[in-house]
């Protein structure tokens, strides 16, 4: 297996040499750890605003609590996007998607792999419509809490009924998005697949689409602390995939235990394959 977001190598990421070279690496870094800093103050002072007027008004606007929820998550979408420009105004990073248009489909089921803090962020500005399956720590978030719970985003402590409620969503027409690792790939390799992804593509009927997520240098991954950035801009990027087929990945005559591990093996050999492709396409 090729290794997806392996730490760049110290050629390509090392400091300049000489005096000058450095002065300019040294604050170009300097200017991108302040960058990164404003960004996710203004993520967070704008989550917290959303949260405590733009979230009520809009829930007094007559309509049903999915119609209120949907509303709410078409405001933080709004606020990602503002997100993501700003920072690359600020020259922190720069955000690219290949076939972000297909994330604009209702009812669609998206599982991604996990490599930086961001990644939600970018998938939910690509999306105007999102119910995230998100840590449950998130829920009770000083920052991030209030409008988490505005927009009906689901916990993932609730265990069987996390997949009883996705699929139900699903079948509702709102589309969904799941990362089964759970929490941040670990440097340089994907984390292990949790069968919850699947699980909710057999209960609701919908063939998972892929989403392959890059982050170049590797920065925000678990354990990195959001100052330390690397010494170069990193580009995040997202490559929505084709609906993987449920029907290829598995056996009529399979149990629901044996079919969700069949389709969660599909799913992590999918993101190798595109991986090893990436990879190669480099080389």
């Amino acid at each position: 297996m090729q290794k997806p977001n392996a730490v760049d190598s110290e050629a390509s990421d090392a400091v300049p040499r000489g005096s000058v070279g450095s002065l300019v690496a040294t604050f170009s870094r300097g200017w991108r750890i302040l960058a990164t800093g404003a960004g996710f103050a203004f993520f967070g002072f704008f989550s917290v605003l959303i949260a405590l007027t733009a979230m009520p008004l809009l829930r007094l606007i007559p309509g049903t609590n999915p119609e209120k929820e949907i509303r709410s998550q078409r405001a933080i979408h709004y606020l990602a996007r503002a997100y993501l420009r700003l920072v690359e105004i600020l020259q922190a990073a720069r955000f690219e998607s290949v076939g972000g248009e297909k994330l604009r489909e209702p009812g669609q089921l998206i599982v991604a792999n996990h490599p930086s803090l961001l990644d939600v962020i970018l998938l939910i500005s690509l999306m105007p419509q999102a119910d995230c399956v998100i840590k449950g720590s998130y829920i009770n978030h000083p920052l991030l809490g209030g409008a988490a719970r505005g927009a009906g985003f689901i916990p993932n402590w609730q265990g069987p009924d996390l997949v009883d409620r996705c699929a139900e969503r699903l079948i509702q027409g709102r589309s969904v998005i799941i990362f089964p690792e759970g929490t941040r790939s670990p440097v340089g390799r994907l984390g292990r697949f949790a069968r919850g992804a699947a699980h909710i593509a057999l209960r609701s009927g919908r063939d998972p689409v892929p989403v392959t997520i890059r982050c170049d240098p590797a920065t925000l991954y678990r354990g990195k602390v959001w100052w330390d950035v690397p010494h170069r801009k990193f580009t995040l990027s997202a490559r929505i995939g084709d609906p993987l087929l449920v029907k290829d990945h598995v056996a009529p005559a399979m149990n629901s235990a044996l079919a969700a591990r069949a389709l969660t093996r599909g799913l992590r050999e999918h993101f190798e394959a595109e991986f090893a492709s990436s990879d190669s396409d480099r080389g």
